[in-house]
């Protein structure tokens, strides 16, 4: 059985372990929404995409409607004009006008017929894409939900630690606090070890036996080599 000091200061090291560990698993909640934010990003660009494709289709749809009624009006004015000309030069030369006008507009119906196609084409590609993406983005907005559900938890969890850890902290031999305290500061190791076949649980280094004699009697020691605080669980 450990020493009296060594179980009260066990108890609050289990207390601050806990909350340290608590407070890494804070930070790293962030980075994982972030990732799960680009996998949702990654699956709605195939909508996104495809949106994108059917607007560049409209926009050239409404652009071909447009010159096709101006060519029409070009070649309906030349159709009258050239009822008042008398030479049969002049006469000729503008039914070559209409002619060419004619068709470029053609040309022009052909690819407004081909851009009706497209766009019935984009629209099932996008209810496909939709469809797609639903349930997959559904299950990462969920895991999302659960992260920041999982965050409130550590939180409250933290708060009640940090309101409990005075009343543990006190029973705690005042002797031995600072140094606990400024091990626990530096936040990469465990301040209290035990002692593990005559050597340091922290550095693994074997201890003096002038040192392990008064670790095995319940005195407060400290490691010969790393200072970690030591106790032993024989005594």
């Amino acid at each position: 059985m450990s020493a009296i000091w060594a179980e009260n200061l066990l108890k609050l090291q289990e207390l601050d372990m806990e909350i340290r560990n608590l407070k890494l698993r804070l930070t790293m909640l962030p980075k994982e929404a972030e990732k799960i934010q680009k996998q949702i990003a990654s699956v709605e660009s195939g909508v996104r995409s495809a949106r994108e494709k059917r607007a560049q289709h409209e926009l050239e749809l409404k652009q071909t409607e447009s010159q096709i009624a101006e060519l029409n009006d070009k070649a309906g004015k030349l159709q009258e004009q050239s009822a008042l000309v008398k030479k049969n030069s002049e006469y000729q030369a503008m039914l070559g006008s209409i002619a060419m006008l004619k068709k470029s507009i053609s040309e022009l119906e052909t690819r407004q017929i081909e851009l009706m196609d497209m766009l019935e084409k984009d629209t099932l590609l996008i209810r496909k894409a939709e469809a797609d993406a639903k349930p997959q983005t559904a299950g990462l907005r969920q895991e999302i939900a659960e992260l920041n559900e999982l965050a409130s938890d550590i939180k409250r969890r933290g708060r009640e630690l940090l309101a409990k850890r005075p009343e543990v902290r006190s029973m705690v031999d005042s002797e031995i606090l600072p140094r606990y305290e400024q091990i626990l500061k530096k936040g990469t190791t465990v301040p209290l070890v035990c002692i593990e076949a005559d050597k340091c649980g922290n550095c693994h280094l074997r201890l003096t036996p002038q040192t392990l004699n008064q670790a095995k009697n319940g005195a407060i020691c400290f490691c010969d080599n790393c200072m970690h605080i030591i106790y032993s669980a024989e005594n």
